[in-house]
């Protein structure tokens, strides 16, 4: 399989005009968190539903596939979002919120991870990032954001100078609500709950992952 780096950011662009970069889900009871993490070139991502405002974990949700595509910088939800839909409708739940780990319009094209998630299953969703794609911080109010080209697209959660997490638009948000919900989504983790646990519980199924041996039946 080719993939075609230049089709893929065309369709970036034109995708991007359709996110919808305001408002928030009018109630939230559910809340979905997406990771992914890699083992021999296959993909184990993780939809994980919690409870809003407590975030318990009601259950969760594994897809488990290879991955073809390379990474590419700026290009991560092709290879990644196929996995994670998967998971996703693994849930077999109407969730209110998706929080993905990556970014949303913090990101070249203004269609990250998240945005195309949110776009593709018409869902509000968060990005949520430990390191910047594309922008700079600054500091308005005694609040920062990540600022791209003169437009707030990020609410950045500061722990320490080494420590920060982006929490950008993805789709059906915006700015404002993800301020406004920030504080409930962290539950004593430096990531909000839902992709903390997500990344944890791909990693414990990273762990004890053992590929079919080649040339045997399953």
């Amino acid at each position: 399989m080719i993939f075609n780096t230049f089709k893929a950011q065309e369709l970036q662009k034109i995708l991007s005009a359709k996110v919808i970069r305001e408002g928030g889900p009018d109630r939230i009871s559910l809340v979905v968190g997406l990771d992914i993490s890699y083992v021999k070139g296959v993909g184990i991502a993780v939809a994980t539903l919690h409870a809003y405002p407590g975030m318990d974990l009601i259950k969760y949700s594994v897809a488990v596939d290879e991955v073809n595509i390379p990474y590419i910088p700026g290009l991560l939800a092709f290879r990644e979002a196929p996995l994670m839909f998967a998971a996703y409708e693994s849930l077999n739940e109407d969730s209110d919120l998706i929080l993905v780990d990556g970014h949303g319009i913090t990101h070249p094209r203004g269609f990250g991870i998240a945005s195309h998630i949110g776009l593709v299953l018409d869902k509000p969703t968060i990005g949520v990032a430990k390191s910047v794609l594309i922008g700079n911080e600054v500091v308005l109010g005694g609040r920062k954001y990540l600022e791209v080209n003169g437009d707030l697209r990020a609410y950045v959660v500061e722990f320490s100078s080494r420590s920060k997490v982006y929490l950008s638009v993805g789709h059906k948000v915006g700015l404002k609500f993800i301020e406004d919900i920030a504080p409930t989504l962290f539950k004593g983790n430096k990531l909000p709950e839902p992709t903390y646990k997500a990344d944890q519980i791909s990693k414990v199924v990273k762990s004890r992952y053992v590929p079919r041996a080649e040339g045997r039946g399953s």
